[in-house]
Formats: C-alpha cells, sequence, structure tokens
C-alpha cells in the first residue's frame, strides 16, 4: 500500500516541481483542470460504471451512500460551526474555515485512491460522494461565503433549490455517471466491436485523470508560502479538523451501523481527504478570502501524506 502511495504523492511533488520552475503556468494549470474535470474524469466514469453489471442491491447501495454523506455533511457542518464560535475564529475568515473544514478532496483525491486500492465498487461509491459534496458546495458553501461579507441570510425557496440542483446535475461528472448506470442497466456494457473500441478509448482517457489530477493539486501548492501558514492557528486548527477530528468522528457514526462494510467504508476514507480545491475556486469567485482556503489546502494536504494512510489502516481494521 504505502508504495502505491509514495507514487501518487511523486506525481504530486512532480506537479509542485513543475510549476516552481514554470514548465506550467497560471494558463497551462487552468486549462489542466478544465481537461481533467470536464473530460478525464468524465471519461473514466463513464468507462467504470458503464461496464459494472447493475444489480439493485449495487443500485441501492449508492443512494444508500448518497443519503448517508449528505447526513454526514449536515453533522461536519454543525460541528465546524460550533468549533468556529468556541475557537472564537473571526468572523471576516470563518465561513472560509468552516467550508474548508467539511470539503474533502473526494473528486481529484478520492476518485484515484478509492479506484487504486479498493475497486470498482468504492469507485461507485465514492461518485455518491461526491456528488452529495458538490450539493453541498452550492448550496450550504455558498451561504457560509456570503455570510463572511456580512450580506444578510436569503430566504430559501424553491427556485434556490432547483437551481441548486439543476448545477449538480448538469455537473459532467454526473451526467457521465448517467450515462454509465443507462449503459450497465441496459445490458450493452460496451460489447460488440464498437463497444470495445468506445470502451477502450474511455479507458485510455480516463486513466489520465489520476495522474493529471494529482500534478494539478501539486502545482497548485505552490502559490502558498509556508512562513504564513505557520503563523496561522485557523490554518492548522482547520487542517487537523479536516484530517483527524472528523474521519474519526464518522467512524464512530457508521461504526455499528447496519450497512454494508464498503459504503462505511468510503463514508470514513470520503472525509479523510484534504480540502478540495472547489473551496479555493468558489471563494474567488465570490470575493472572498482565497488566501486562506489555498493555505488550508495546502497545510491540510502536505498533512494528508501522513493522515490519509494512516486512516485507511484504521479502515481495513475496523471496518473491511
Amino acid at each position: 500500500m504505502y508504495g502505491q502511495f509514495a507514487v501518487l504523492f511523486g506525481m504530486l511533488g512532480t506537479g509542485y516541481l513543475l510549476r516552481r520552475f514554470n514548465f506550467i503556468d497560471d494558463k497551462m494549470n487552468h486549462g489542466l483542470n478544465k481537461f481533467i474535470v470536464y473530460f478525464a474524469y468524465p471519461c473514466l466514469i463513464a468507462e467504470e460504471i458503464g461496464s459494472l453489471k447493475m444489480t439493485t442491491s449495487l443500485a441501492l447501495e449508492f443512494l444508500l451512500m448518497f443519503g448517508a454523506s449528505l447526513a454526514c455533511f449536515a453533522i461536519y457542518c454543525g460541528w465546524a460551526f460550533l468549533y468556529g464560535k468556541a475557537r472564537k475564529f473571526p468572523r471576516d475568515i470563518s465561513g472560509v474555515a468552516e467550508f474548508a473544514m467539511v470539503s474533502p478532496n473526494n473528486g481529484f483525491m478520492g476518485f484515484a485512491i478509492a479506484s487504486v486500492f479498493y475497486g470498482s465498487e468504492a469507485f461507485f461509491l465514492m461518485i455518491a460522494h461526491s456528488s452529495a459534496l458538490n450539493f453541498i458546495f452550492f448550496s450550504y458553501g455558498l451561504y457560509l461565503l456570503h455570510r463572511d461579507r456580512g450580506e444578510p441570510r436569503k430566504k430559501v425557496t424553491a427556485g434556490h433549490v432547483f437551481a441548486v440542483c439543476g448545477k449538480v446535475l448538469a455537473n459532467p461528472n454526473i451526467v457521465a455517471l448517467v450515462l454509465g448506470f443507462v449503459i450497465s442497466v441496459s445490458g450493452w456494457r460496451f460489447s460488440g466491436t464498437v463497444g470495445e473500441t468506445i470502451a477502450t478509448y474511455l479507458d485510455y482517457m480516463g486513466r489520465v485523470a489520476t495522474p493529471m489530477a494529482m500534478v494539478f493539486i501539486g502545482s497548485t501548492l505552490t502559490k502558498c508560502h509556508v512562513k504564513d501558514i505557520l503563523r496561522q492557528r485557523v490554518v492548522w486548527e482547520s487542517s487537523l479538523n479536516k484530517l483527524v477530528l472528523l474521519p474519526a468522528l464518522t467512524v464512530l457514526l457508521v461504526y455499528f451501523l447496519p450497512i454494508a462494510p464498503m459504503v462505511k467504508a468510503m463514508l470514513v476514507l470520503g472525509t479523510s481527504f484534504p480540502q478540495a480545491a472547489t473551496v479555493c475556486m468558489l471563494a474567488e469567485q465570490e470575493n472572498n478570502n482565497k488566501e486562506l482556503a489555498t493555505m488550508i489546502m495546502f497545510e491540510s494536504t502536505v498533512l494528508s501524506v501522513i493522515t490519509l494512510p494512516v486512516a485507511m489502516e484504521v479502515i481495513n481494521w475496523l471496518i473491511l
């Protein structure tokens, strides 16, 4: 296991060095992000899900994972709010810190690690976990970013809920998931010469997603300065909440639940990843504290080199 982790984090280090030496610039990094999110990962999802022999139990596991993930994220949001209040996080940055605590990188990093270490079923469940997180991004996450700016809380309307659901459903990864479901349920599953050709194409394109995602994460981390990070307790406390306290809380929440072990495992693994880069992107979009979000992402990603293997050892020991 540790050899595979060394390879993944070696890719991350490669991205960091390539950005440091200007082999990757801002424009190229932005293009890399778009290619991974809008093309490579959708190809991987469509091929992985389309190749599965879809059963009723597998479909129910997906729905269970999605619902359980939403419930867990609601608990995480409550914990982050109470922690920020107790620790007296400054009002103008508390929303970003809370958002960072509850938002794991279960897309870029989660898809890769679930697939490499636990197989197709785990990858399938991690998509459900990521789908739930996307719902949090465009609902509670945006509320937190607006709260930092002192804006009055808007009344939740049917139109707002519809808009959030529309953003989630329009995500190319969700579109690819639906396509994969249709292929799998129909029984076609890339059979015949044409089907095999399509499957091979999607497989080749999807395979580049994992290394390119790790390179992208590494290149993004070059924007941080270690001295600034060491001076900010909010960065350290948010990172430790993200990587230690919330995964531990999740173990306590799911351990005695009468659900499939793989669902339990992916719920724990899904929240054990460092902060998602999407937090930085949304903070910039909403004219909020992108610098704090970037520092928490850097700190949590560096610390995850230690905490993520430990989390996986706990999963293998207690759950699987």
